[in-house]
């Protein structure tokens, strides 16, 4: 825990907010709703998953299983002549990780055929008990095979054993992609590649580099050295912290060798103080046009175009006097040099050879364009249980009008960190990813009601047993893969609640010690609502989306337990978005909510933790943070996840759970969190049953 951290740091934030004020990164905005509900449709069903005796992730487009598997202890290659060093040296440390040997002699092959015919990121896997038979039509198609074969082998003790079964699988969407911001907060090149790694074993194939940004320039420059001076970056955010060009050529060809290609992005000409502190000038200047064309043409050079064929301008979140000419310039420029031009959508207008990554919500005349979404796919505003049915059940390019390449699932770091690692901490970054993978490669989604992006299906429904299939994924790969890295994430589709509300102030409290099924408030008769998962988004269209700050909603559930027993949980009011740190604050001691949030188990009131800021609150908590908050790094007591579980006593047989959800602040989430880290001997119920 760092106790006391965010007061010392306050000095420092201070002195950063004088040299510059930081408006964030970008912010998702809501969409008009539309009324008219789809009807859930899936390409497998709930059982089909469920029964599957390997949780694969992606899940193969078609698959046949046997009840049978393989011991798998030595391994011959047929032809290993005939494979790349690359497929090899893959094919090691699969064979490494599971204790196999590789055996000339072994009776038990893995074999490779080429069939053209496949698509260029396809593969058949067949495995029987005599071997293990690829099919692809390139190296790419069987890298991805032999990821899927990573997942069908099961390591127990020292032995390993594989999945009998017969897989045909291809992508549904060519872009797969993460994006990482490093101009807000440096990373390491080799954290970075641990991301390719993972991005790999799950057949994500686009890693979109965020290289500059307002506190920092992270491309060595040799014709301009004052760009990654220390004393033009921001003094919080690593200054003079820049890749080496030797440092990106190698981290792409590392990319390339796990089948990922690397967008990077050169924001423009928004983002950029550290730009206009280094060179003097604006970028849409005529001479920051120019001083741009020498930056772009030494990054041309130095990175030829088989490394990095598209380039990101950015080119959003700024109102600039000469946008058409400042756009059409740079364009032309990096099509010149034979580059493929990438550009955020809403922004700067571009022409119909740009690819347009969309990440807001504003209407544009996007037609002809090729698109890649990253619409409502943004890490850092995603509270970790919620954000993945979220991710889960929203198509890939809805309502797009233009050809729809893919997706990008971004992760923009906008507060400050202590170190880079936390970034990983603070964000759901995994168990997105994941999430993002089944997503973009599966699609096994057809349609669905536009209400589940914010709250999960009702019980008993079949999205409800699908979402909970998925779950089973989920939770098998942080059991098998994720041990060591931050994946917090519990199933959700097994707790259930009713809401009721809303209240002004304090007028619903006497709810809390009773069991009326109807209360009459203010004329109108109000009724309870199903609600289900370990967070309650109660500003959502399903719940109550005219909610206004002022009034509550109370929550109540009903836990079985088997024995008398201390339930350890995760309990949190008004779940910050790391994107800013425009919150409600720390409670005072013993409370769990600055705005008066408060639990009941069995009638008693379950007291708040000590807090070690207990009382403290961000300069601004409406709208968009204010400089000096985005400089202060987040403390573990901020985010749930991170902080200690609460300790709630239950007795043997039924208890019953009261909580009241109030809100005072625009910006308030109006979110209820209750995760338990371990469900043995106990069942949640909205009846008791």
């Amino acid at each position: 825990m760092r106790t006391n951290k965010l007061k010392t740091f306050l000095i420092i934030a201070l002195v950063n907010l004088a040299l510059s004020i930081n408006l964030g990164a970008q912010e998702v905005k809501s969409t008009k709703k539309n009324n008219k509900e789809k009807i859930f449709k899936t390409k497998f069903s709930s059982d089909e998953l469920k029964t599957a005796p390997v949780k694969l992730i992606p899940f193969p487009q078609k698959v046949s299983w046997s009840n049978e598997s393989a011991v798998i202890g030595n391994l011959h290659i047929n032809d290993s002549k005939e494979i790349s060093s690359l497929l090899h040296n893959e094919i090691k440390e699969i064979c490494d990780e599971n204790q196999i040997n590789l055996n000339s002699s072994s009776d038990y092959t893995l074999n490779f055929s080429n069939n053209n015919k496949l698509s260029e990121e396809g593969y058949t896997l067949e495995v029987t008990e005599s071997g293990i038979f690829i099919t692809a039509s390139n190296e790419t198609g069987y890298f991805y095979a032999l990821q899927t074969l990573r997942q069908l082998i099961l390591k127990k003790n020292t032995s390993s054993s594989i999945q009998l079964c017969k897989i045909a699988d291809e992508p549904k969407f060519p872009i797969r992609g993460f994006m990482v911001d490093v101009g807000r907060n440096y990373q390491s090149i080799p954290l970075l590649k641990k991301q390719l790694d993972i991005m790999a074993k799950y057949k994500m194939n686009t890693f979109h580099w965020h290289l500059t940004d307002r506190p920092a320039w992270r491309i060595e420059s040799k014709i301009y050295p004052e760009l990654i001076a220390a004393e033009n970056h921001r003094a919080s955010r690593n200054p003079g912290k820049y890749y080496t060009y030797e440092e990106i050529r190698e981290f792409i060809k590392y990319a390339n060798d796990k089948q990922i290609n690397v967008i990077p992005e050169i924001d423009m000409p928004g983002h950029s103080d550290s730009f206009r502190k280094s060179m003097g000038c604006r970028m849409e200047s005529k001479e920051g046009m120019k001083i741009l064309k020498n930056v772009l043409k030494e990054f041309f050079n130095e990175i030829p175009k088989n490394l990095a064929p598209i380039i990101h301008i950015g080119s959003d979140e700024v109102h600039i006097k000469n946008p058409d000419e400042f756009v059409s310039t740079m364009v032309d420029f990096v099509e010149d040099n034979d580059r493929k031009v990438m550009v955020w959508s809403p922004g700067l207008e571009a022409k119909k050879s740009v690819i347009k990554q969309t990440w807001g919500s504003k209407k544009e005349p996007l037609k002809g364009h090729e698109e890649i979404d990253s619409k409502y796919s943004y890490i850092n505003t995603g509270e970790p249980m919620s954000f993945i049915n979220e991710l889960f059940f929203r198509p890939i390019g809805e309502d797009s009008k233009n050809h729809v390449l893919g997706g990008i699932l971004c992760l923009w770091p906008d507060v400050n960190v202590w170190s880079e690692t936390d970034i990983y901490r603070q964000h759901p970054v995994y168990s997105a990813l994941l999430t993002y993978a089944w997503r973009t490669w599966t699609d096994g989604i057809i349609s669905r009601p536009k209400s589940y992006k914010k709250s999960l299906p009702l019980q008993n429904t079949p999205a409800a047993d699908y979402f909970s299939a998925y779950e089973q994924y989920l939770i098998a790969h942080k059991e098998l893969y994720f041990k060591n890295l931050p994946f917090e994430y519990y199933v959700q589709s097994d707790k259930h609640w009713e809401l009721i509300g809303p209240f002004d102030k304090s007028e619903g409290d006497f709810i809390m010690h009773n069991d009326l099924s109807t209360i009459k408030y203010k004329g109108n008769e109000l009724a309870w609502k199903e609600a289900n998962g370990n967070t309650l988004t109660v500003k959502s269209s399903v719940y109550y989306p005219e909610i206004k700050p002022g009034q509550t909603v109370y929550a109540r559930t009903y836990i079985h337990s088997e024995e008398n027993t201390t339930l350890k949980a995760y309990i949190n009011f008004d779940s910050p978005s790391r994107a800013n740190r425009a919150y409600s604050g720390i409670a005072e001691n013993g409370s769990w909510d600055i705005n008066g949030g408060e639990i009941w188990i069995n009638d008693q009131l379950l007291k708040g933790p000590k807090w070690d800021n207990p009382g403290w609150k961000p300069f601004k908590q409406k709208t968009w943070a204010f400089g000096i908050d985005s400089e202060i790094p987040w403390t573990d007591e901020e985010l749930y996840w991170l902080r200690k579980p609460a300790n709630i006593p239950l007795k043997k047989g039924w208890n019953t759970v009261y909580v009241k959800i109030p809100g005072n602040e625009i910006i308030k989430n109006y979110m209820f969190t209750f995760v338990p880290l371990d469900m043995s001997g106990i069942r949640f119920s909205t009846n008791r049953q």
